[in-house]
C-alpha cells in the first residue's frame, strides 16, 4: 500500500529549485512503496501561476491589439488628411491660375482694342 506526503515549498525554496533545474516546482511529494520512500516533484503549475500567466497573456494581447488599431487609425487619418490637403491645394492653384489667366487675357484684349482705334 502506498502512502503519499506533499510539502508546499516556500518562495525561497522554489527560487533555489528553479535556479538549479530551470523548472517551477510548487511542491515536493514523497510516496512510500514498501520500505523505500520515492521522492517526486510536482511540476504542474499552481492556480496562482496559471492565473498570472493568463492575465499576462490577456494584457499582452490587449496591448498588441490596441497598438495595431492605433497605428492603423493613425495611418488612415494621415492618408486622408494628405489626400484632402493635396486636393484643396490643387483646386486652389487651379482657381488662382484661371483667375490670373482670365485677368491677363482681359487686359491684353483691352490693350489690343485700344491700340486698334
Amino acid at each position: 500500500m502506498a502512502n503519499e506526503v506533499r510539502i508546499k515549498l516556500t518562495d525561497t525554496q522554489k527560487a533555489r529549485i528553479k535556479e538549479a533545474t530551470g523548472k517551477d516546482v510548487p511542491e515536493v511529494g514523497f510516496t512510500s512503496m514498501g520500505n523505500n520512500p520515492a521522492p517526486s516533484a510536482s511540476t504542474q503549475p499552481s492556480a496562482a501561476v496559471k492565473n498570472t500567466a493568463k492575465t499576462a497573456a490577456k494584457f499582452s494581447a490587449k496591448t498588441s491589439a490596441k497598438t495595431a488599431a492605433k497605428t492603423a487609425a493613425k495611418t488612415a487619418a494621415k492618408t486622408a488628411a494628405k489626400s484632402s490637403a493635396k486636393t484643396a491645394a490643387k483646386s486652389s492653384a487651379k482657381t488662382a491660375a484661371k483667375s490670373s489667366a482670365k485677368t491677363a487675357a482681359k487686359s491684353s484684349a483691352k490693350t489690343a482694342a485700344k491700340s486698334s482705334y
